[in-house]
């Protein structure tokens, strides 16, 4: 029986874009960051009109970079929390860790602190989008990552609230520290990033 474990052989060292483009899932960033842009453009379109071009262009800016930059910290760091189990499978023996193109730690320094910066950026126009970045790597690495990964096959499920976060952040950049919006955190004041949140994390289970 085939258990999909298979040795790790060595590949020679790709170059350190590629090495940082694999630690950081960069294939699967890009739909997550299509989902915050259209929170945003929905948020501009219908919510608030007198929003400009260019307030939709530097919320899209800052929400797209923001946004790589922390998902791609939480999949770098996910990264060094698995360098032990990582080479026992065919899925993952290829990534930069267990092939040695990066240490565990290097993953882990390089993570954390993309993971940091991304979110921060968030502050440029609006705390409420910085908060829910940090909730979403905080939530993929110590629930996701850390406690569910290993114990649970629902892993996929709970942790695909953390990968549906990416709307409800593009909304909050959209609406800003608008008096509009709830000024509870934890309830952005409408319905509709909630909807593309349900979509995403009912879809991601296989």
């Amino acid at each position: 029986m085939d258990l999909g474990v298979d040795e790790v052989v060595q590949e020679p060292h790709p170059g350190w874009f590629s090495v940082y483009k694999q630690l950081m899932k960069l294939n699967v960033i890009i739909l997550l960051q299509i989902t915050a842009i259209c929170a945003i453009l929905v948020h501009d379109l219908v919510v608030d009109l007198n929003r400009t071009w260019l307030d939709t262009g530097l919320t899209i800016a800052v929400t797209v970079v923001g946004g790589t930059l922390s998902a791609g910290g939480s999949n770098a760091i996910n990264m060094w929390y698995d360098a032990d189990i990582d080479p026992l499978m065919r899925r993952t023996k290829n990534r930069p860790v267990p092939q040695g193109h990066i240490s565990p730690r290097g993953a882990l320094i390089f993570g954390t602190t993309i993971a940091i910066i991304g979110s921060s950026l968030f502050f440029i126009v609006s705390w409420k989008a910085a908060f829910w970045s940090f909730f979403s790597v905080l939530f993929y690495v110590l629930v996701y990552s850390i406690w569910l990964k290993r114990r649970t096959p629902q892993n996929i499920v709970i942790g695909g609230i953390a990968g549906s976060t990416p709307p409800l952040i593009g909304w909050a950049a959209a609406a800003g520290d608008s008096i509009l919006e709830s000024l509870n955190p934890m309830a952005l004041g409408s319905p509709i990033p909630w909807l593309f949140f349900a979509l995403i994390f009912f879809w991601t289970p296989p």
